[in-house]
């Protein structure tokens, strides 16, 4: 894979990615406190959707219903009307950073925060979009990442005491913890087609595990020299992208996990930690401290 544009324009490190609601198009969340609009063909048009005011770590798109949801530094969770840019609601659970955000079934939403807790979410129709169904204690560490399974079952917790958890969705029950990542787990991807999750930590470890045989492990890859902060399949489910704090991200095939690329500096990628990875079709969007967004193909 080769850099194919670069999209500059955030003043703070760029922390968040998110596909936008048109094809082509992406949301990024920065550190300046600003969630900006881009398309891939255009690199140097970024349009200012929102400024929060604080650093924004977390963001998730509701197309269907208009809605983007933004987490910040502060534990703040605002739900912005896209088409009129207006804001709807803003929550203040979280008592700090607020991380992630997992769709599950049945019109609910997950967030997750650096004061180790859970919040679960329902969407509403009408009135205030989002209500409080409940907030879970899980951790005296941050939770950094949260991912669902393809078929709603399942949300995987990353835990920074080291964990992941393995939460199922409808009552929040906790039947399995896996072992997880010496120092902390920052990220987790669910195979699109394949019983497998795949899990990154402080470790620099990829850890696999198969979902359905009790989530026993199956692989622990030393894929890089830092924490991973994040991991993505691309739609098909062919290929694997990681980000780290060691400054680069790397593409595996997603079967054997045999190495296919490294985006680092030398083939024009970033100087800091990369921080999240966003597939858009074949290419690969990728961010980071060094305040820029990179696309590969």
């Amino acid at each position: 894979m080769r850099a194919q544009a670069t999209f500059t324009g955030h003043r703070g490190p760029v922390y968040t990615l998110v596909a936008g609601a048109s094809p082509g198009t992406f949301l990024s969340g920065s550190g300046d406190g600003l969630v900006v609009r881009w398309q891939l063909d255009r690199p140097d048009q970024g349009e200012v959707i929102v400024d929060v005011g604080q650093a924004v770590f977390a963001l998730h798109l509701l197309p269907e219903r208009g809605l983007l949801l933004i987490g910040t530094e502060g534990g703040r969770l605002h739900v912005v009307d896209l088409p009129t840019r207006r804001e709807r609601q803003l929550l203040e659970v979280h008592r700090r950073g607020l991380y992630a955000f997992a769709e599950l079934p049945a019109g609910r939403m997950a967030s997750s925060g650096a004061e180790g807790s859970l919040c679960l979410w329902q969407l509403n129709a009408a009135g205030s979009p989002l209500e409080l169904l409940r907030q879970v204690p899980l951790s005296e560490e941050k939770l950094r990442g949260l991912a669902a399974s393809p078929d709603g079952r399942w949300l995987a917790v990353c835990d920074g005491e080291g964990p992941i958890r393995l939460l199922e969705t409808e009552h929040l029950n906790e039947p399995h913890t896996l072992p997880g990542h010496e120092g902390g787990a920052l990220s987790a991807a669910w195979h699109p087609g394949k019983p497998v999750l795949l899990t990154g930590g402080k470790d620099g470890h990829l850890r696999g595990w198969h979902t359905e045989e009790g989530f026993r492990p199956l692989l622990a890859l030393p894929a890089h020299e830092a924490g991973i902060y994040a991991v993505a399949f691309s739609a098909d489910g062919t290929r694997l992208a990681t980000a780290a704090r060691d400054k680069t991200a790397k593409v595996w095939d997603a079967g054997t996990l045999d190495p296919l690329a490294r985006l680092d500096r030398a083939a024009g990628g970033h100087t800091h930690s990369v921080n999240a990875l966003l597939w858009l079709g074949d290419t690969l969007v990728t961010c980071s401290d060094d305040k820029r967004i990179v696309a590969w193909k």
